[in-house]
């Protein structure tokens, strides 16, 4: 691009090549431009500050040379000069005063502002009433918010992610019930909403970090493909009344109260009522305390077709930690028959409980293509002889079946950054 660029000043630009382009073709360059190169090709020639004045915007405040209390000051002059639609507007390191954000969310929304990001230092910025009036928005990402209690409507919203935000139950409600093209809703600790009822005949996506939500009823979501949890020391309980696309689920742990995935019932990973519900999930992921065959098998009757399975155990074993023990296990597990491809064991240590439930795997799964240990230990060459014996590896069903051990160092992490991604096909592959 440099090399076509004209570097005289002021002069023409009719004998460069990019000079004899269209001018649709030169503001679409422009606009993919770093803001400050667009902006500096206004002296190039008398043509060129009307096209980028025209082109679409992409206005990101880091971009802005000026020194930071110098910015809003920049925003505001660019803001009113420019005349093209707004593509994105990305707010991360300047910290506008209500009357400043107020009047460039005006100017945007007439602009048909398609991407927001707001990350304002350092205290929640409450959002104007103005910020109801985007409603070209298809993506919005708003960290440090306060959400504003007027009903919303963003009729071709298609991502929202709300992180450390504030939103009562009912203004969240109220905003989900607006966005009828939402497909992809991630939560990362939403202060002031208890609960959360979700109804969505577009939604594909629910991700929700943190504890301060308590009750998650999934009462209609017919496009729902996957629902990710993170926080599963502390909830929030979990109803899944109706999601018959569902296809990945997790993680799930001891410090969810209760879980219902159609007709079958959990409380604290103990079956209370297992049964065989949904069909359509693919993949789970669970963490457990000390992961044991009981409340495994228990899952996995729930899931006959499930074809990939994450276990996470917790490095730290309580010494009250009870085990369950298992009824007859002769009955047909049908995903471990047919379906179970891959199971990946994380912070595994080869305790008791862990060898049992690994080896009870390995022996069961018929179709198991790879089996992962991701271990809390250094892997010394004598630890793995002694595993791979006890494992019975010998003797497994699958023969074919790839048995990888890996050094694994536990993170806070249960899923990718970006796991709300709809694209993205394992979220839980960190």
């Amino acid at each position: 691009m440099a090399s076509l660029l004209p570097s005289g000043g002021g002069g023409g630009d009719e004998s460069t090549e990019i000079g004899h382009l269209p001018d649709c073709l030169l503001t679409t360059i422009l606009s993919l431009l770093p803001l400050d190169v667009a902006a500096r090709t206004t002296a190039l020639s008398r043509r060129w500050p009307n096209l980028w004045l025209s082109a679409p915007l992409r206005l990101r405040d880091s971009d802005l040379p000026s020194p930071s209390p110098h910015r809003s000051a920049a925003i505001s002059s660019i803001l009113a000069s420019h005349r093209g639609d707004a593509v994105l507007f990305h707010l991360a390191s300047t910290r506008p005063s209500p009357a400043e954000l107020d009047s460039w969310l005006r100017v945007l929304a007439a602009r048909r502002l398609r991407e927001l990001l707001l990350q304002p230092p350092p205290e929640p910025l409450p959002l104007p009433p103005s910020l109801l009036a985007c409603r070209s928005l298809r993506s919005a990402d708003l960290t440090n918010c306060r959400l504003p209690a007027a009903a919303a409507s963003f009729p071709h919203l298609h991502e929202l992610t709300l992180r450390y935000a504030f939103a009562s139950s009912a203004a969240l409600h109220g905003l989900l019930a607006g966005c009828p093209a939402l497909a992809s809703l991630s939560l990362d600790r939403v202060f002031g909403c208890r609960s959360l009822l979700v109804r969505s005949r577009s939604l594909r996506s629910l991700t929700e970090v943190g504890d301060e939500l308590q009750d998650l009823l999934v009462e209609d979501a017919p496009l729902l493909e996957r629902l990710l949890g993170h926080d599963i020391n502390w909830g929030p309980s979990m109803h899944v009344l109706h999601a018959p696309r569902l296809e990945i689920l997790g993680y799930l742990g001891m410090g969810i109260p209760s879980l219902q995935i159609g007709a079958a019932l959990f409380r604290s990973m103990r079956a209370v009522r297992p049964a065989a519900e949904f069909p359509s999930v693919k993949m789970l992921a669970l963490e457990m305390v000390d992961p044991q065959v009981k409340p495994v098998v228990d899952f996995l009757r729930c899931f006959p077709c499930l074809e990939t399975l994450y276990i996470t155990s917790h490095m730290v074993v309580p010494r009250s930690m009870e085990t369950l023990k298992c009824d007859n296990m002769d009955y047909s597990i049908e995903c471990l028959n047919h379906h179970l491809k891959k199971v990946v064991l994380a912070g595994y240590e080869g305790r008791r409980r862990e060898l049992q439930l690994a080896t009870f795997l390995v022996s069961k799964a018929r179709v198991l293509q790879v089996m992962k240990f991701l271990c809390a230990n250094d892997c010394k060459p004598s630890w793995l002889t002694s595993q791979k014996r006890r494992l019975c590896l010998d003797s497994r069903l699958s023969l074919d079946a790839q048995v990888l051990f890996e050094v694994y160092k536990k993170g806070h992490a249960r899923f990718r950054k970006h796991a709300s991604n709809i694209t993205l096909v394992d979220p839980f592959d960190v």
